[in-house]
């Protein structure tokens, strides 16, 4: 009897498959394939895996269109996965910290003392201290829409509400969303000379 077999798995390529579902559902293998950087093809092999893991949830929509969902199975890999991958932090931590840093170098260069941070997720401790180490005062925390929450004690506010709240020299601390909160911020008139981001951030995708 012929069994079906499944296609090996990368480790680290399902988990940045896992961590681009874990904030809430994509739309369709093209832009996963998109944010992967990877080809199509690669990304359908990686989902029907998933699927048959039970990591993965398709559900289905009018239209031949579907949406693809982590499953909280897929959350458990995914933490597994992270962990797994944790012991390349040590290389990963240093080299972000670095960019921060010489951010923080160009702003005091230019005599700026207070900076808004925007994108807070895992990496905004890390300009947090660059920032900190620099004795530049953080003065608002901001992202997308807000969240409800706080950052270092600080409200996290929406870029709307914090571009009501004044004109501040801006450092993004996303990695994941440095793009689209440099093209918010630019859409909400900030001015482009005011916000510092790590040039490797806005990296052009082919």
């Amino acid at each position: 009897m012929n069994k079906t077999t499944q296609p090996a798995l990368d480790d680290y390529t399902l988990f940045r498959l896992l961590c681009e579902l874990e904030p809430g559902p994509v739309c369709s293998q093209r832009e996963l394939a998109r944010r992967l950087d990877s080809a199509l093809g690669l990304v359908n092999n990686y989902l029907k895996a998933a699927v048959a893991k039970g990591w993965v949830r398709i559900k289905e929509l009018s239209g031949n269109r579907c949406t693809y969902h982590l499953t909280s199975r897929g959350s458990v890999e995914l933490r597994r996965l992270a962990l797994l991958h944790s012991r390349y932090l040590d290389r990963m931590i240093p080299l972000l910290l670095q960019e921060y840093r010489q951010l923080c170098r160009q702003f005091k260069e230019e005599g700026v003392e207070r900076v808004a941070l925007c994108g807070i997720d895992g990496g905004a401790e890390l300009a947090w201290l660059a920032l900190l180490e620099a004795g530049i005062e953080v003065v608002l925390v901001m992202d997308l829409d807000g969240t409800d929450g706080t950052f270092m004690g600080r409200e996290v506010v929406s870029l709307a509400r914090a571009m009501l709240s004044g004109m501040y020299k801006i450092m993004i601390s996303s990695r994941n969303r440095a793009e689209l909160l440099y093209h918010a911020l630019l859409d909400l008139g900030a001015d482009p000379m005011s916000i510092k981001v790590p040039v490797v951030f806005l990296e052009e995708r082919s």
